[in-house]
């Protein structure tokens, strides 16, 4: 009787180490969810920050209005209108694409979340 109690107190304390240590992952768990949280919302505000100059410098607007359309369907300089718009966007794309491109060739030194000169 007596070694069977004491086989249940080890059983028991064996049972008790591990949920304690199951607990400490847990809490660990919870604060790297937070960090991975916070770093998110960084990632987040700096691609808003980033959207931003980017509609600045390219003047990006609001999107057209649907009389805005029409208005261009009945103006009869139509295809020269449509015609500046697709070279505006093929050179916005080709600028957008040298971006990309110095980004890739830069890609080591950048610091996601960093803003400014350090």
């Amino acid at each position: 009787m007596f070694n069977e109690s004491k086989k249940i107190k080890t059983m028991l304390e064996n049972i008790d180490a591990k949920l304690n240590h199951i607990e400490d992952i847990a809490a660990d768990n919870r604060a790297l969810i937070v960090k991975l949280i916070k770093q998110g919302n960084q990632i987040v505000n700096f691609l808003k920050e980033l959207e931003a100059d980017v509609d600045d410098e390219y003047g990006i607007t609001e999107p057209p209005t649907f009389d805005s359309f029409i208005e261009t369907q009945n103006n009869p300089n139509r295809s020269i209108n449509v015609q500046e718009l697709i070279d505006a966007y093929i050179e916005k794309n080709k600028s957008l694409k040298e971006f990309e491109e110095e980004m890739k060739k830069h890609k080591d030194k950048l610091t996601p979340g960093q803003i400014g000169e350090s």
